[in-house]
């Protein structure tokens, strides 16, 4: 694994996953910048979501990580909840 991935990422996800085991060995990583209040993004959500599923089902990985520009917790963790991948921490340092 690239050393400068892991400087741009970090290993802080909220479920304790580290970078390896999240991009293992494969050929794109995702980072879904996105917020709970944004209309637009939460129209996008299901979509990307379809998309990440039919590459999955086709063999082709695709990790994704949710940096959230959410204002609280409880908006974060409600808009995570709907998403099938990976996040970083609500509140995280590298995500504004």
């Amino acid at each position: 694994m690239s050393t400068a991935l892991t400087s741009l990422l970090g290993n802080n996800f909220v479920n304790g996953a580290d970078l390896t085991s999240i991009v293992d060995d494969a050929p794109l990583v995702g980072i879904y910048f996105s917020a709970h209040r944004c209309v637009s993004c939460r129209e996008f959500t299901p979509k990307l979501k379809e998309f990440h599923d039919t590459l999955v089902a086709q063999g082709t990985p695709l990790p994704i990580a949710f940096a959230s520009s959410d204002q609280d917790e409880d908006s974060f963790a409600s808009y995570f909840a709907e998403m099938p991948w990976h996040a970083f921490k609500f509140g995280d340092d590298r995500i504004e």
